[in-house]
C-alpha cells in the first residue's frame, strides 16, 4: 500500500514524511539519581510523551525518568527501553482511565444527575435513559400517584427532526426545543434544552425540561 495520500488534490506525503521525521528524531539528555549522572537517548515523541505524563504528575521529567533508570538498574534491564515500555505503559493506563469518560452513555449518566427533568433519546427516537426527576415527571402528566410512572410507554415528539438535530448541531453543543410529550391519552408541552453528546458522530442527545 502507498504511503502517499491526497488532500484536496494535493499529495499530503511531504508533510506527512516531515511529522514522522520530526517525531522519531532522536534526542540525548542526561538524568540524575543516588547513583550519578546517566545518558538517555531517545526520540522525540517520547520525550514528549514524558512531558506531558509528568506535568499530569505534578512532578519534573528528569525526577520522573530518574526513577524509571534506578529501578531499571536495579533490575538489570536496559534504562532506554525501561524508559521507553514504562512511557507507552503509562499513557495506555491513562486512556483505559478516560475511555469510560469519553463513552456517551456513562456522559449521559453524569449529565442526568441533574436536579432537572432530563431524558436521553437515540438516533430511532427511542426513550434510552431518564433520571428520576423525569420519572416524577411522567407521574404528573399521567395522574399516577403510587407505582412508578410508564418510562416505557412514554412518547417524545420534539418539534425539530430528530436528525435534523443530529446532522445540524455540533456535539457538545445546546439548542431550545419544543417537546411534547404523552402518556396514553394525556399529553403536556414542554420547552428542553437539548444537548447534542460527544463524541462525533454523535448517537445521543439529551434534553433538560425547563419550561
Amino acid at each position: 500500500m502507498s504511503g502517499n495520500f491526497e488532500i484536496n488534490g494535493e499529495n499530503a506525503a511531504d508533510d506527512n514524511q516531515d511529522d514522522l521525521a520530526h517525531l522519531v528524531e532522536p534526542l540525548f539528555k542526561t538524568v540524575s539519581d543516588s547513583d550519578g549522572r546517566h545518558g538517555i537517548r531517545l526520540e522525540r515523541a517520547f520525550w514528549d510523551a514524558l512531558d506531558t505524563l509528568s506535568a499530569k504528575r505534578g512532578a519534573k521529567r528528569g525526577t520522573v525518568v530518574a526513577g524509571i533508570v534506578a529501578q531499571a538498574h536495579d533490575q538489570g534491564i536496559n534504562a532506554t527501553s525501561a524508559v521507553r515500555s514504562a512511557t507507552v505503559d503509562a499513557l495506555r493506563a491513562a486512556n483505559e482511565r478516560l475511555a469510560a469518560f469519553s463513552d456517551p452513555n456513562n456522559l449521559v449518566a453524569l449529565l442526568q444527575m441533574s436536579p432537572s427533568p432530563s431524558f436521553a433519546l437515540d438516533r430511532r427516537k427511542r426513550l434510552v435513559r431518564a433520571n428520576a426527576e423525569f420519572v416524577r415527571y411522567l407521574r404528573g402528566i399521567g395522574g399516577i400517584t403510587n407505582g412508578a410512572a410508564p418510562v416505557d410507554t412514554a412518547q417524545l415528539t420534539l418539534d425539530r427532526p430528530t436528525e435534523q438535530i443530529f446532522a445540524e448541531v455540533a456535539a457538545g453543543t445546546t439548542i431550545e426545543c419544543g417537546v411534547a410529550i404523552r402518556i396514553e391519552n394525556r399529553e403536556r408541552r414542554a420547552t428542553a434544552r437539548i444537548l447534542v453528546m460527544p463524541p462525533g458522530p454523535a448517537s445521543v442527545i439529551v434534553g433538560f425540561i425547563h419550561s
